[in-house]
């Protein structure tokens, strides 16, 4: 067997191969690290958060708190792992002192997912990897999904129009069926796509919610590799989010939409998730992952084991398949000889701006609100937008045929069902107030069969309530 030596140091032999790059274990896990450190350290803010400072330069007590959003998947797992490796070198050179802390926040769904995510942690909080006194500087909390609608001040039913694409909002009182959760929403969407795409933001805005009530975090560390985000990218463009690319990327600017106490860092977006899956393999860290499935396709000597019945029956329908999963197979495809492909797409996203709003104009009310669902700026009226390119109005009834179908039709299930969506949009729009939604969120919302949906009201009065928190 052939052995090739690594391109780094040129002594230990290369066990794996990156961009036609080879490299030894240790080399590649140097590489990876100097990459996610590189970028912790571009400009002064975030240099004087993650760095030891003394006398006028310390930031309140000396120690700044990092709020990492955690999901126990490689990228996640490789970011911490040299977090602590970063810590502990502060420890040790600076007698004791360290620069920041970190607190961790995993967002689970059920009774079923807390369980398993509990016993993960505590596995990997014992894990021989690391010593007791790494974890000295680590505060772990987790936050059940549902505090998004139970935290909330107040909810609103929103409800779509069916014919002209606007938007009502009235207040949701629901005294039969009991509380409202994350379940139920995500059972009404349609499909994979809309449910991916409303649980993203509500991760995004409980991550972004229990940030901005501690008032001493100031960095959010999102644990997004280069191929996730050039994903993310391609999937805002096909679902109308393009405006949003350059605020999803945005890490020179205070988050404005969370009254500017905190930025958004990404320092992974320069590693791709293969390196990063085998950074985790490398570490051993690869066992600890949930609901992720680590691949070792850089290795030298990684072999493809799939039989063909096997990659068959591991092949979703494209049918089935969410746009941001459309977009990571296709990067995942084309990784070994085109990476670059996807080093691309993220830096042509770091280029945009967004849109600019045209102040002067009269006729568009739309240009400086924000989306009642996602919170985006509107540039464009959607209901306009849709109007002029769909035909939602239905021909009347002409005969007696036709009436009898249409009778037939009013009994069935989706009849009844299309009835009660006429008694509470005539509801909505007799007793509703205007409110705005984004061309995304518009398709969405028309994608599902009643139309409405139940949402926090989200002003200033909404971030400060207080969200339920659990502390491991």
């Amino acid at each position: 067997m052939t052995t090739f030596k690594c391109k780094r140091c040129k002594e230990t032999d290369a066990t794996l191969k990156s961009r036609k790059e080879l490299f030894c274990d240790a080399c590649f896990i140097k590489f990876v690290s100097m990459k996610q450190r590189k970028l912790m350290m571009v400009d002064e803010f975030y240099r004087d958060h993650f760095k030891v400072l003394y006398g006028k330069d310390l930031v309140d007590d000396g120690k700044s708190k990092i709020l990492v959003p955690f999901d126990f998947s490689s990228s996640s797992l490789s970011a911490l792992d040299v977090l602590l490796g970063l810590l502990k070198e502060q420890n040790m050179q600076h007698r004791g002192r360290v620069g920041f802390t970190l607190e961790l926040l995993t967002v689970f769904k059920s009774d079923e997912d807390r369980i398993n995510i509990e016993n993960m942690w505590k596995e990997l909080r014992s894990s021989p990897l690391y010593d007791e006194s790494a974890w000295g500087f680590v505060n772990y909390h987790m936050v059940n999904a549902n505090n998004f609608f139970e935290s909330a001040k107040e909810l609103q039913h929103i409800v779509l129009h069916d014919q002209d694409f606007t938007t009502k909002a009235i207040e949701w009182r629901n005294e039969s069926d009991g509380e409202y959760s994350i379940q139920t929403l995500l059972d009404r969407c349609p499909n994979r796509n809309t449910r991916n795409d409303m649980w993203i933001f509500i991760v995004k805005h409980i991550v972004k919610k229990f940030t901005y009530q501690q008032e001493n975090i100031k960095v959010i560390l999102w644990c997004q590799s280069m191929t996730k985000m050039a994903d993310q990218i391609i999937g805002l463009v096909v679902k109308g989010r393009g405006a949003q690319i350059a605020s999803s990327l945005d890490s020179e600017n205070a988050d404005a939409e969370y009254g500017d106490r905190f930025k958004n860092l990404y320092p992974l977006k320069n590693t791709l998730l293969s390196q990063l899956d085998a950074y985790c393999i490398i570490r051993g860290l690869d066992k600890y992952t949930l609901n992720y499935e680590v691949k070792s396709d850089l290795f030298l000597n990684a072999t493809d084991t799939d039989t063909s019945d096997t990659k068959t029956k591991n092949i979703r329908l494209v049918k089935n398949m969410t746009i941001n999963e459309l977009a990571r197979k296709y990067f995942d495809d084309i990784e070994g000889e085109y990476s670059n492909i996807i080093s691309t797409v993220l830096r042509t996203g770091d280029k945009l701006k967004p849109p600019k709003i045209e102040t002067s104009s009269t006729d568009n009310h739309h240009g400086s609100s924000k989306c009642a669902i996602c919170l985006n700026t509107i540039y464009d009226d959607p209901a306009e937008w849709l109007r002029n390119i769909a035909v939602n109005r239905g021909h009347p009834v002409e005969t007696e045929e036709e009436q009898s179908y249409y009778d037939q039709w009013k009994a069935s299930k989706i009849g009844l069902q299309n009835e009660e969506y006429l008694t509470l949009r005539n509801h909505a729009w007799d007793n509703g107030n205007d409110i705005d939604l984004c061309y995304g969120c518009t398709i969405n919302l028309n994608g599902i069969k009643t139309k409405e949906l139940v949402w926090p009201k989200n002003d200033s009065e909404e971030l400060q309530s207080v969200l339920a928190e659990y502390e491991l």
